[in-house]
């Protein structure tokens, strides 16, 4: 009878410790008209950085790279992981690197977000191991339309499929094992997947083709009709919004959507199916990113066709609810119509990749609720002294950051080209943002903490406060240049007379900071330690976004 109370209580015990730590499980919640992504059970925002590709293939590399990033005030780190090298041999798996990444990563006290480079990493197959490069029977490859094939795995390869899931399951089953701490937060699953063609000619993929549109497909487009992309929405209602034929009938434009539809059915119903069986190993968020469109006429092929690229997102949402989001890798210089395109109340933004641009990161925290901001080959990053003081001004105001976003009452601005000014709408008050004609790094942002109170960080613009009521005028009463420590407001100056032109505008000009550092880039306190020579050392001035709070009134 004692055995089985024992038995009993342990068997308790251990449902109740299972489901405490599935709590604690990183995960995505929707709040409002947002998501947000939680880390041991608190609303987190990654302020992140992704590692180049095989910096994270050796962990005596990898090592002195962790504290840098650290240092530089990222919480996150994006590093990859390598089917070939996790599963050298079949069935065989190798988790030196995985639980080094992992334990470097806890010892620096920053999270990770994985890559996983499974069947393709930028439409190519180069990560998967040998013995599936070199069984091309079993792992059969795209073919082109002259009937040639290459090393890329056809997504309708269903051994390629099972043996990277088998792969992914089993990398997921040695996180949970080894990661109570939850260090690793979220998973990409492959990387910028998609053919260099229309379309697969194997015949199992033209046989599919020329076969019916599946239901869940256009069950999809009839519930989200007005809500459907523009690329998607105008070719359906283009060949009469038909419910059934095949891909050619229901989708064929000169574009070649069809082709490219139903590529990107395929590449999503294949990474779903690896998704879905990870999370029943260990349930992290996961994510898939794209390769953009870099012109709107490019044909399918021209870009990897299959990819979770702005048009075929909802393709994404009708097929792979196992993959949590579609994110775009942003290299190119229409920012802003990026991430409005990806910006969905079903999908939150995560941006993985980028050029390395403080403006970037604080129009995607500010003005679309980013969860990530991540630059590519982050560790060359490390002596960009303004991206690091940057850094260290969205860490200062990371309270105000997880409070307000999604509440409308934070915005962000960020110049452009050819734009000289922008209007920032709360309620019925209206900030108008104008950038000097001679610079053009002008950005920051705005929250509105109170009617007449804002806080506001940024650099080169002028702020003015007005009512959208024509009758109603609004002044600037005060403004304090400061910063936060520790989470409290310090007062450096009260800003009045010219330095608000008699309070009619905030000026935005940006602190200036003296960095001291190495020859090699690192950086160290002002004055040179006592076994390293003043010569060695280097100071530069770097301007960085300043913070304020104003305080405005209505004039009567």
């Amino acid at each position: 009878m004692k055995k089985l109370i024992l038995l009993t209580f342990l068997f308790s015990a251990a449902i109740q410790f299972n489901c405490l730590y599935a709590q604690q499980l990183p995960q995505l919640k929707h709040e409002g008209n947002i998501t947000r992504l939680y880390v041991d059970g608190k609303p987190f925002i990654m302020v992140a950085g992704e590692l180049h590709n095989s910096t994270s293939s050796n962990l005596t590399y990898l090592k002195p790279i962790f504290p840098k990033l650290k240092e530089m005030g990222l919480n996150t780190v994006l590093a990859s992981i390598a089917w070939e090298q996790f599963e050298p041999q079949e069935g065989k798996f190798d988790y030196s690197i995985i639980d080094g990444i992992i334990s470097q990563a806890r010892e620096n006290k920053l999270k990770l977000c994985l890559l996983w480079f499974g069947s393709w990493k930028n439409g190519l197959s180069t990560y998967p191991p040998l013995w599936v490069k070199k069984d091309s029977k079993r792992f059969f490859k795209l073919k082109q339309s002259n009937g040639s094939t290459g090393e890329v795995i056809s997504p309708f390869c269903k051994e390629a499929q099972i043996a990277d899931a088998k792969a992914f399951v089993q990398l997921m089953r040695r996180i949970k094992e080894i990661d109570k701490e939850h260090t690793v937060i979220m998973i990409q699953a492959e990387n910028e997947v998609g053919a260099f063609q229309d379309i697969d000619y194997n015949k199992q993929a033209l046989d599919s083709f020329n076969s019916q549109v599946p239901e869940t497909l256009i069950r999809y487009l009839q519930k989200n009709t007005n809500n459907l992309s523009p690329e998607i929405k105008y070719v359906w209602q283009k060949n009469g919004s038909k419910t059934k034929g095949t891909w050619s009938e229901v989708f064929a434009d000169t574009m070649k959507s069809a082709q490219n539809f139903f590529m990107t059915w395929q590449y999503a119903q294949y990474i779903n199916e690896i998704c879905r069986l990870g999370k029943k190993e260990l349930n992290l968020p996961m994510y898939v990113n794209a390769w953009l469109v870099q012109k709107s006429t490019d044909l399918p092929g021209v870009y990897p066709n299959g990819g979770p690229v702005s048009r075929v997102i909802d393709i994404y949402k009708a097929t792979a609810p196992d993959i949590d989001i579609c994110a775009p890798d942003i290299y190119a210089p229409n920012y802003k119509e990026i991430l409005s395109m990806y910006h969905r109340p079903d999908n939150p933004l995560f941006i993985p990749e980028s050029t390395t641009e403080q403006a970037r990161a604080f129009y995607a925290y500010a003005e679309h609720d980013a969860i990530c901001f991540s630059p590519f080959g982050i560790e060359d990053a490390y002596s960009n002294l303004a991206y690091r003081q940057a850094i260290s001004v969205i860490n200062e105001l990371m309270p105000y950051l997880l409070k307000y976003q999604g509440t409308g009452k934070m915005r962000g601005f960020m110049r452009t080209k050819n734009r000289a000014a922008d209007t920032l709408v709360f309620g019925g008050d209206k900030v108008i943002v104008t950038y000097n004609n001679w610079d053009d790094t002008g950005y920051g942002l705005v929250i509105q903490t109170a009617p007449d109170e804002y806080l506001i960080a940024g650099i080169t613009a002028q702020l003015r406060f007005e009512s959208q009521n024509a009758s109603k005028k609004i002044r600037i009463g005060q403004v304090f240049e400061g910063k936060f420590e520790g989470g409290q407001w310090i007062t450096t100056r009260m800003l009045n007379g010219d330095e608000t032109w008699h309070n009619e505008c905030l000026i935005v000009t940006g602190r200036k900071a003296m960095i001291s550092q190495t020859l090699e880039g690192q950086i160290v306190p002002p004055q040179p330690g006592p076994n390293q020579p003043a010569s060695e050392v280097k100071s530069t001035e770097v301007q960085t976004p300043a913070v304020y709070k104003v305080v405005t009134y209505e004039l009567k």
